[in-house]
């Protein structure tokens, strides 16, 4: 099957504003009550924390709210205090999904709900004790709060119903769509921020903050990780600068350095990805080398993608260039994004590089996270790395599954950028 490359529809106009429809709404909720059904369920609860704020896929709002929601009754959004940004002027701007409510104690007020709609010894699923989020495989809610919904409900059968939940809003309709295209054009305009910043005597935080500056003037927002940056001209490590949480001055950018950065743009709760790998003159051999190594796993993957095929199969056509190239990687070469996350080995094979032999013990390996069937409408960060001798590059940006054809979102990220020293 050949399907058609399509670049980003929305990247060159900075005045599009895309919303989702009421119509989107009850497409949500109809699936999510088929969700119920097929789980076997009464009724569901998601507890609003973390990175993925799971309870927006029902309310459209990111509150972190407690939700529960039934087969036949609107979301019910459980908050702590009155949400009184809704009925000021500005917040009168925006479209509600549900007006239904209640503020306090959101255990209590669960509790009492329950009780009043005869549910407090059902078959209840929760999103929340666990979840694919990197960092919240244990889930989101605090231990207090799970211990007194136990100790309030005691006759309701919770089933962990996380995975399944994730799963099903990864598979994103047109209007969803719409929204990933322009979060990947708000990442595209802060990697050319980044690289506009990217010069000898500048340090690594100024242009750190012209990304960030780029995706907030555009009307986008991050969530943790925020962003990833790394600078030098020897780094094998990946991650938040040292800096951000030690304090201590940003390192000053020198010619032959490389600066590298994990973007992470969001649109209206919608996630993009881009890796921007940039070297202050002419790269050496070896950063070349590197990047060709990410190159073959790119293109392969965009020649591989197709409906159908399993997550595993794409990773496995991904890893193969850095396994035969005596590199390895700090990154999944592929992941899910917008939605659970899916991820391809990270640290495959560290043993082949001479830069890792004075560490006690080598990194070790992560393999494959998880497997699903791909289909239209997912999205993905398609980010291959490659390291070896003290030197690291990563390319690449949010590539999308559509009935259009393989849509890749970004350019300026998907290879080496190089700035004149």
């Amino acid at each position: 099957m050949t399907l058609t490359i399509v670049p980003n529809s929305v990247a060159t106009d900075s005045d599009y504003f895309p919303t989702l429809s009421l119509a989107e709404r009850d497409r949500r909720w109809a699936n999510v009550r088929a969700f119920l059904s097929e789980q076997g369920i009464d009724a569901l609860v998601i507890f609003g924390q973390g990175r993925n704020a799971n309870d927006s896929y029902l309310t459209n709002e990111e509150s972190h709210a407690t939700v529960l929601f039934t087969p036949t009754e609107e979301p019910l959004m459980l908050v702590g205090d009155v949400p009184i940004n809704r009925y000021d002027g500005a917040g009168a701007r925006y479209e509600r999904w549900t007006d239904s409510w209640l503020h306090g104690n959101p255990i209590a007020n669960l509790t009492a709900v329950l009780k009043e709609r005869s549910l407090d010894a059902a078959t209840i699923g929760v999103v929340g004790l666990t979840s694919r989020a990197v960092g919240q495989w244990n889930g989101v809610i605090p231990f207090r709060t799970w211990t007194n919904v136990l100790g309030a409900l005691p006759k309701v059968t919770w089933v962990d119903v996380a995975d399944a939940f994730e799963t099903l809003t990864q598979f994103k309709s047109a209007e969803e769509q719409e929204m990933i295209r322009k979060a990947a054009a708000i990442g595209e305009a802060a990697c050319a921020a980044y690289v506009e910043a990217t010069r000898v005597g500048v340090r690594e935080s100024v242009v750190t903050a012209a990304a960030i500056n780029a995706i907030v003037a555009g009307g986008g927002w991050m969530r943790a990780p925020f962003i990833l940056e790394r600078a030098g001209s020897h780094r094998f490590g990946w991650g938040q600068p040292e800096w951000f949480g030690m304090g201590g001055a940003p390192y000053v950018l020198e010619a032959g350095d490389s600066i590298a950065s994990e973007i992470f743009a969001y649109y209206g709760g919608f996630e993009s990805q881009q890796q921007i790998d940039v070297v202050l003159g002419q790269p050496d051999r070896l950063l070349r080398e590197l990047e060709d190594v990410c190159l073959e796993s790119y293109h392969a993957g965009i020649a591989a993608l197709r409906p159908g095929m399993r997550f595993a199969e794409l990773a496995e056509i991904m890893d193969e260039p850095l396994k035969r190239s005596k590199t390895w990687n700090t990154g999944p070469m592929v992941q899910t994004v917008s939605g659970v996350l899916y991820n391809s080995a990270t640290r495959i094979d560290p043993s082949v590089d001479p830069a890792l032999a004075h560490l006690p013990t080598l990194p070790s390996g992560v393999a494959l996270d998880g497997d699903f069937e791909i289909g239209e409408g997912v999205a993905f960060a398609f980010e291959p790395n490659a390291l070896r001798d003290g030197k690291r590059v990563c390319i690449g940006g949010t590539v999308m599954l559509t009935s259009r054809g393989i849509e890749e979102l970004n350019t300026i990220p998907n290879r080496l950028v190089v700035v004149d020293a």
